[in-house]
């Protein structure tokens, strides 16, 4: 996203807002898919401090993921807030996150990151998903299956009567 700030560049204590949409589409992240179906809502605000570029946005929206557990969709919603700060000469600034060249600003890595951040590594359909059977693989939130229910360790077995005979 990449953003004029002539007016801020050139007047300490000036600020600006800006908005805008992020457009992500189908995502991998950590081994799941995410289906940003619609574009994600960016709103923020930049402001000159003391010859310091202060960036503050929040970013807003919501995507599609298969629950970790039993692989059923799950719909998540969104909401990260940035804030990035720049000081020194902003001619040439290329920082990993955000880049100003002349008097134009991109902030992509910075939304980029901060989408990530706020996403969780697991998903979940609900706190008590049971998940799938271990043996057959049917979804225990929707049908019940006649498999053995107890999984031990095989190289535990000697341990499985112990406490019957104590």
């Amino acid at each position: 996203m990449k953003i004029n700030i002539a007016s801020v560049l050139k007047n300490e204590g000036a600020s600006m807002n800006f908005s805008g949409l992020v457009e992500l589409g189908k995502t991998k992240f950590m081994g799941s898919t995410l289906d940003f179906e619609k574009p994600l809502e960016i709103s923020g605000n930049v402001l000159n401090i003391g010859g310091t570029i202060e960036i503050r946005a929040e970013i807003k929206g919501e995507y599609v993921t298969q629950c970790s557990r039993c692989g059923d969709d799950v719909r998540e919603s969104l909401f990260a807030e940035l804030f990035e700060s720049i000081a020194g000469d902003f001619s040439d600034a290329d920082e990993e996150c955000v880049s100003i060249q002349g008097t134009v600003m991109d902030i992509g890595g910075a939304v980029d990151a901060c989408i990530f951040n706020s996403i969780p590594l697991q998903f979940l359909c609900s706190e008590e998903c049971k998940g799938l059977c271990h043996v057959c693989g049917i979804n225990l939130n929707k049908n019940k299956c006649n498999c053995e229910e107890e999984v031990y360790d095989p190289r535990f077995a000697i341990f499985r009567n112990l406490s019957k005979e104590v």
